[in-house]
């Protein structure tokens, strides 16, 4: 069951436009930077959040904390460290999620002094949301199935079964939106939600 105000939604959909530029940039730079320079000329390198956001995506991590971006194409040939070089562009965009999300929470006792007390609070509950919403993002995308970002496992692990992975990505998003829907997925994940909440957040 979905129970979220207007204001909630905004923070929401605010906290993943934040998290799909960080997660999308992250894996894009890796693998440009271990020699593909694929993500480059499809405009994937880049902050703007536009170039990331799958809208169906965004609405499922929105409404259900299950989200993902816009699948980054790598062409595992053109690796240095070949199908290796999946998996760390997986972990890489997994651990910027992360970073961005303790950064925020860092800075955020010098910045709160600065405004309104409005504003203050505002900032505050954003904050708190990219926090809850990156971890949730960081570890969802670490599962190998398209459309997540986890996909790269896949195709690591099965090479021969690339193009049906990125032929399915599309009608795997909807049913994943649809299995996220239902809170399977945040019922077998949440275990390990409060752990690394309770690590990186502290509750």
């Amino acid at each position: 069951m979905i129970d979220l105000t207007l204001q909630q939604l905004v923070l929401r959909l605010i906290a993943y436009v934040f998290i799909v530029s960080v997660h999308g940039l992250a894996v894009a730079a890796v693998a440009v930077a271990m020699g593909d320079q694929g993500p480059r000329h499809d405009g994937r390198l880049t902050v703007n959040p536009l170039a990331h956001l799958d809208i169906i995506g965004t609405a499922s991590g929105v409404l259900f904390a299950v989200g993902w971006i816009r699948p980054i194409a790598i062409d595992p040939a053109e690796l240095r460290l070949g199908r290796a070089g999946l998996i760390i562009a997986v972990a890489a965009g997994a651990a910027a999620t992360l970073a961005g999300a303790i950064a925020l929470r860092l800075v955020r006792p010098l910045l709160l002094p600065l405004l309104p007390d409005t504003a203050s609070a505002t900032a505050f509950a954003l904050i708190e949301i990219i926090g809850q919403l990156s971890v949730w993002f960081a570890l969802v995308n670490v599962l190998p199935l398209p459309p997540l970002t986890g996909a790269h496992l896949l195709t690591a692990a099965m090479p021969a079964w690339s193009k049906a992975i990125r032929r399915i990505e599309p009608y795997a998003g909807v049913a994943l939106a649809i299995v996220a829907a239902t809170g399977v997925l945040a019922k077998v994940l949440g275990p390990g939600y409060r752990f690394i909440a309770g690590i990186l957040l502290g509750g």
